[in-house]
């Protein structure tokens, strides 16, 4: 019960890592607000635990603060913000990427922080922390993944500015590595991936939820502006 009487906001919850996260976070004592754009998805992570489901897409400010708010009027408070929320990109050449795809991508995954962060910030109680998840490739890019390779390095650099500008909130980040989820298929990978890294298989979401909990735990409450991997070795 590490994160007993803790009020915690995930988002992409409806899928993957965040459902992994937001059901690792109310099994150890935490209420959950469960966000993700498809309320159906959210609403299935939210069975059995502590946990309300919102709709919220997470590139527009007002569905974003109507999910910070929500946790607020529900639960009288937030103590972590997972900005969890991440959108894949087909592999292809830069000169194939249109403006609309570069948009999305950096949108999803890079300006989203920006703005949950802005919606948090005056909200989250005395030992708060907002948690990010980016990706592996902000360290290992892989070819004809520039504008994901992009956002998740913008990402990496605006929460450590994070770290520094909120103190006391914490800010950290966890990399993933190739993760057994929806999104692999989506870069076109399969799970023959996991082979290559050292540890010889997939990252699951439980072990990036594992991560989070530590890191929104009291724990780590001298831990801010780090970026942990759980990538199978693949940084090294």
């Amino acid at each position: 019960m590490r994160l007993e009487g803790k009020v915690a906001l995930v988002t992409g919850a409806g899928a993957g890592i965040g459902r992994a996260t937001a059901r690792r976070f109310a099994a150890e004592g935490a209420r959950v607000v469960a966000a993700d754009l498809d309320e159906a998805r959210a609403r299935e992570t939210c069975q059995g635990i502590e946990a309300t489901p919102v709709a919220a897409d997470v590139t527009d400010a007002g569905d974003v603060a109507r999910m910070v708010q929500t946790a607020v009027d529900r639960y009288g408070g937030l103590d972590v913000f997972h900005n969890n929320a991440g959108l894949a990109a087909q592999v292809k050449p830069l000169a194939d990427i249109s403006r609309v795809e570069w948009d999305r991508v950096i949108g999803v995954n890079l300006t989203a922080l920006f703005l949950g962060a802005q919606a948090v910030a005056p909200v989250l109680r005395d030992g708060g922390c907002i948690l990010v998840t980016a990706s592996i490739i902000a360290r290992r890019p892989r070819a004809g993944l520039a504008a994901y390779v992009a956002a998740k390095s913008g990402v990496t650099g605006l929460a450590r500015a994070l770290a520094l500008e909120l103190a006391p909130i914490r800010v950290n980040v966890i990399n993933p590595g190739p993760a057994n989820t929806g999104m692999l298929g989506e870069f076109g990978f399969d799970s023959s991936v996991g082979d290559a890294l050292p540890l010889g298989r997939l990252i699951e979401p439980d072990d990036v939820a594992a991560a989070a909990v530590y890191l929104a735990s009291d724990e780590a409450s001298a831990v801010t502006g780090a970026v942990f991997n759980v990538d199978g070795g693949r940084d090294l």
